[in-house]
């Protein structure tokens, strides 16, 4: 592939615009090389942070066919957004190592193709360090707990692992109303030994608040679990899946089909939680990115 031509970055966006020529493809391909095959690939930020979501857009002058993003080892599906044009949502992982990382593009139009070398770079961030007191009971576990805790981090891992067709749709929705998030990426320390971040936001509000979807999709799981107790994750297709832990009750079950703002739940405390509040989290294609940035008006 060749002939790429970077076009302007404003500070908010950054344009990535590729013409794209089948030239290495095979003779019968290459023959049938027309305008269907100028293809623009552009990106939200190309110097996205750690826990940054990114959207992806493709455009081509071929009405028909489908663009695939492949990144981080995964093949995503991208949902069209209008005539020759399709977008993908993908994450930045709270703990991505900074520098380049890569992904292609795979466009199937009048005849295949592969843009591949496109990259972004990531910066690094600094987070807080979030130090908490705790009982001992709620910092220390035996080994019937720990067994417990991996069989459901596990789980989760494989819900993650699917990519189902996209059905998300900016923009998103807060869950709650009074939305004031906090917490994402701190660095915790528990009785004064380092823990594992936290890759979610914790928002304070009322028992009994209601919590909604922040868009569309299916329940891919609806039950009790050691640290989240109350839980529920959303599916929203695209490698694209939402989190809310700590439920007093949750109103929908396992395989359930929700529209964006439909009530799940509502606020709690079950789990390991030290008072009321919802444990609200995002997973995207590459990780764990930062909830809050995707009710952000740049973003959308």
């Amino acid at each position: 592939m060749k002939d790429a031509v970077i076009a302007g970055a404003s500070s908010r966006v950054f344009a990535l615009t590729i013409l794209v020529c089948l030239l290495a493809c095979p003779a019968a391909l290459a023959e049938n090389v027309s305008r269907d095959e100028i293809l623009s690939v552009t990106i939200s930020s190309a110097r996205p942070a750690q826990g940054d979501p990114v959207i992806v857009e493709v455009r081509t002058a071929a009405r028909q066919g489908n663009a695939m993003l492949l990144w981080k080892g995964k093949a995503i599906p991208m949902k069209e957004a209008g005539p020759g044009r399709r977008i993908a949502l993908i994450g930045i992982d709270v703990a991505e190592p900074p520098g380049v990382t890569a992904f292609s593009v795979v466009e199937s139009g009048t005849g295949a193709m592969m843009l591949s070398g496109l990259g972004l770079t990531v910066e690094e961030k600094t987070f807080p360090v979030q130090e908490l007191t705790l009982p001992k009971g709620m910092a220390e576990f035996e080994a019937e707990a720990l067994d417990r805790i991996r069989g459901e981090a596990e789980r989760l891992e494989r819900l993650f692992a699917a990519v189902s067709p996209p059905a998300w749709e900016a923009p998103f929705l807060p869950p709650v109303e009074e939305y004031r998030p906090a917490n994402f990426g701190s660095r915790r320390v528990i009785n004064g030994e380092p823990r594992s971040l936290h890759a979610a936001v914790d928002v304070h509000v009322p028992v009994g608040a209601p919590v909604r979807a922040i868009a569309s999709g299916a329940v891919a799981f609806a039950g009790e679990q050691f640290f989240g107790g109350r839980s529920v994750v959303l599916d929203h297709g695209g490698g694209v899946f939402s989190l809310y832990y700590h439920l007093r009750e949750y109103d929908v079950a396992e395989g359930q089909r929700v529209e964006k703002g439909e009530k799940i739940g509502a606020v709690g405390s079950t789990g390991r939680a030290t008072g009321p509040h919802l444990h609200f989290g995002v997973r995207a294609p590459g990780g764990r990115i930062d909830p809050s940035k995707l009710f952000d008006q740049a973003f959308d």
